[in-house]
């Protein structure tokens, strides 16, 4: 199996979903990057929520700095932060790559993104390395690319010539599909991650049947009361939706998706 898909972040700006949704199978969204939730990604809720809205199957990625174990675990923290409460049919991928880490050493670089993984594991999420394919060759330990969901940086080749096992390719970052201003970065998918994601119960995916039937889609000036008053006729049932969705504050977002318990 192949399945053609994208991932997109604040780069690409407002995308027509519309437009785009019979064109791939899968999208990857950033959700955002560094230490801090604060970094989410400014597109990130509005992404998720089309992807929702038009049935595209989607998983996230966090952009890394981290120099060491401690500063991964942050960046872990701070990713579950912003992705609590979704569910994904993909991985939630660590994307490490950034010029400051390539001279860490493999020993290093392979602590810092086995911390990672094994925060969001421990979350409930099914966890991903992402990276072009000569860092993760030369900085990343044999058994923790065996351990993890491989998504792989390799561009200007008809096939990649990477040795280690893999899910996803990333094969161009120049596509070109109406719906998206500029470029876009390509990617083919070889392995049913939305079947085992089911059958592993992770990454909140068996909250999708609920999400499809029982959702909000967060509007300006919409507060949690005033969705309980809505669905409940009783504002201090907010408290209901806030801990179905895992939300740590009252504030929402336009666009944003919630889940509606009975």
């Amino acid at each position: 199996m192949k399945m053609f898909g994208i991932d997109i972040s604040s780069h690409q700006r407002q995308i027509d979903w519309y437009k785009i949704k019979d064109k791939i199978e899968f999208a990857i969204i950033r959700a955002g990057y560094g230490k801090s939730a604060s970094q989410r990604d400014e597109y990130f809720e509005r992404n998720y929520s089309e992807c929702r809205k038009y049935n595209i199957p989607c998983g996230v990625y966090w952009y890394s700095y981290a120099l060491n174990t401690e500063q991964a675990l942050q960046e872990a923290d701070a990713c579950f932060e912003v992705i609590k409460g979704k569910s994904f049919e993909y991985p939630v991928y660590f994307d490490i790559e950034d010029g400051s880490q390539t001279n860490l050493g493999t020993e290093r670089i392979s602590a810092i993104a086995k911390t990672f993984c094994e925060r969001l594991e421990q979350l409930g999420y099914w966890a991903g390395i992402y990276s072009y394919k000569s860092f993760l060759e030369n900085n990343l330990s044999y058994d923790v690319r065996q351990r993890y969901a491989i998504w792989i940086a390799h561009t200007g080749t008809a096939q990649t010539s990477y040795s280690g096992q893999f899910g996803i390719w990333q094969f161009s970052h120049h596509g070109k599909l109406d719906g998206i201003s500029g470029d876009v970065d390509c990617n083919y998918c070889y392995i049913d991650y939305p079947s085992l994601m089911i059958k592993s119960g992770l990454n909140n995916i068996n909250m999708t049947q609920t999400e499809k039937n029982q959702t909000y889609t967060v509007k300006k000036g919409d507060t949690l009361w005033d969705i309980a008053m809505k669905f409940y006729g009783d504002g201090s049932a907010y408290k209901k939706i806030k801990l179905f969705n895992n939300l740590s504050s009252d504030t929402i977002y336009p666009e944003q998706i919630l889940k509606i318990p009975e």
